[in-house]
């Protein structure tokens, strides 16, 4: 997969919802007028009180009261189609990356510190859906704000409209001159939020194991530790993103003092009427509300930033891509292993110069303590990694030959815990396969014992299962009764045995005696609770074959 920016990956849904952005300029538009009309609205009546029948006064105090009422409804219209906005942006966004991530190795997967991309994908995008949905669009609406009371004081004097100019121009550089290093401090202070709510669930995780040691109170003091320089750069950056916006906010109150002063002067001239200096006083409050609006959306800038920054690094970490040009499956069901030595870690190596052969149709164990290297062989002859020494041959061909799309065709992957989808039975079982007819769903289904499951579930085929609502017994039935569909050349089962029933195990050693005599199928245990009678088991222990023991074809023990 080539390299893609961010901004390549935005630019379809950018370009796709035109007619959207179209929509909040008008409302943008609208809104932003109404506000500077209003104080014109109450300026003339306030010059006219003494002038003007109060049937026009009666009318243009309705006339206000209109055009308040309809400030507030294109306001809510106007977040409607915000937040509308926002959230489709970001959810192609999070589509593409969550795709993104798929498309990484297992090694990179491994590598990446815990709960990474989740925080990415959450936390990081959430910030861009706040960001288009509200900072952008609140960042817009208020320069428009002050570029139209910069029109009125002009009109009304060019020297005061120099002077807010100044003030104004001066203000917005201070912000964005200060971005850079502000957004620096939210990124690094992000980066230990992750790296500390990774190292904790980690943790959490391994509680069984911190409690049975009894370095109970080293992580609690770990963890406080850790908690504490997240702070100090959380605080670090908060602190010093909000000086830039207290300075304007201070000089722009200074500003409304003096323009307050300059009006009193002119009215005790004659140059100004009251409703002038109402006109006047009105703008620059109301100057405050965009700047108060700058000041905290600047003030979360960084933090947009800094997200933007970690989310492009998704895009430029490379991605393993299927070879287009590989070798198709066209080989039996043979697997070879020569002289193959692997490490997830250079410091690391779990496989050292292991050799095996398994032949077509071979129903063999391997066996070992945990951490002996024994799903590391699996993972290897499935292509999630590449041997650093040697070669891993299924087919007669080097795994890495092969097309992948074509490879996993011929090969099935069964773990402990077979992930169940929030989805039908059907798709399931298929994996979203759309060659099998519902009759051949049920029939696999039925080898496994789970016909009456189904016709019991409600809805047949198309029940909607998940994960929280099955067993672990079911789970992994469902697992072989895809595996009944698919006919694969080659098998490979990691601990299934480990959490399963005895009356699961004997009907799984039933579909393998029966269905699958000719598939090669390499089942990884340290229970041994099967009572199938494999042609040939494999002893390994800290990577390296102990023993490899080999037996006549047989049924089960």
């Amino acid at each position: 997969m080539k390299h893609n920016s961010l901004l390549k990956v935005m630019k379809k849904p950018l370009s796709g919802n035109a007619g959207l952005f179209v929509l909040v300029s008008i409302a943008l538009l609208l809104e932003t007028g109404i506000s500077l009309l209003m104080p014109q609205i109450l300026s003339t009546v306030i010059d006219n009180l003494e002038t003007k029948a109060e049937k026009w006064l009666f009318t243009c105090t309705l006339f206000f009261c209109f055009v308040v009422v309809m400030k507030g409804v294109i306001g809510v219209f106007n977040t409607w189609l915000r937040e509308k906005l926002g959230w489709r942006l970001c959810d192609h966004l999070r589509e593409d990356m969550f795709g993104r991530i798929f498309s990484f190795s297992m090694k990179q997967h491994k590598a990446a510190r815990s709960g990474i991309f989740l925080e990415r994908l959450e936390g990081d995008v959430n910030i861009l859906v706040g960001f288009f949905s509200s900072m952008f669009i609140d960042i817009v609406e208020s320069l428009l704000m002050v570029i139209g009371i910069l029109a009125v004081f002009y009109i009304r004097s060019i020297e005061l409209g120099i002077a807010f100019t100044v003030l104004s121009v001066g203000v917005l550089l201070l912000f964005v001159l200060t971005q850079n290093a502000i957004a620096a401090l939210w990124r690094e202070a992000r980066e230990k939020e992750t790296e500390v709510l990774g190292e904790f669930s980690q943790d959490i995780a391994a509680w069984q194991d911190v409690v049975g040691v009894g370095r109970e109170r080293y992580i609690l003091n770990r963890c406080a530790e850790k908690f504490g320089i997240f702070e100090e750069k959380q605080v670090k950056a908060s602190f010093r993103g909000n000086i830039p916006a207290t300075i304007f906010y201070s000089t722009l109150n200074v500003g409304e003092g003096l323009v307050l002063a300059v009006g009193i002067y002119l009215m005790s001239q004659g140059s100004m009427t009251i409703g002038g200096l109402y006109l006047i006083l009105s703008y620059v409050g109301l100057l405050n509300i965009p700047f108060a609006s700058l000041k905290y959306e600047f003030a979360e800038l960084p933090q947009v930033l800094a997200a933007v920054g970690r989310i492009d690094d998704i895009y430029k970490w490379p991605c393993e891509t299927g070879k287009e040009d590989g070798r198709l499956w066209d080989g039996d069901g043979s697997v070879s292993f020569e002289q193959v030595s692997f490490g997830y870690t250079p410091e690391n190596r779990v496989l050292d110069k292991v050799s095996f052969q398994v032949e077509p149709g071979e129903h063999v164990l391997i066996q070992g303590r945990t951490g002996s290297g024994k799903s590391t062989i699996l993972q290897l002859i499935a292509g999630f990694y590449i041997p650093e020494e040697g070669n891993v041959k299924v087919g007669g061909h080097m795994v890495a030959e092969y097309r992948p799309d074509s490879y996993y065709r011929g090969i099935s992957y069964i773990l402990q815990s077979n992930p169940i989808l929030e989805d039908t039975i059907r798709n399931n079982v298929s994996r979203y396969q759309e060659t099998y007819t519902d009759q051949e769903i049920l029939e696999a289904l039925k080898k496994v014992h789970l016909d009456r499951w189904v016709e019991e579930s409600g809805e047949g085929l198309s029940t909607v299962i998940n994960s929280r609502d099955i067993t672990q017994d079911v789970a992994q039935l469902l697992a072989w009764a895809g595996v009944l569909l698919s006919r694969p050349k080659v098998l490979l089962v990691d601990e299934f045995d480990g959490s399963i029933q005895d009356a699961t195990i004997r009907i799984i050693d039933e579909v393998i005696c029966q269905e699958l005599t000719e598939t090669t199928i390499l089942m990884v245990t340290h229970r041994r609770r099967s009572a199938i009678e494999f042609q040939k088991e494999i002893r390994i222990e800290t990577g390296r074959i102990l023993e490899i023991v080999t037996h006549e074809r047989g049924g089960t023990a």
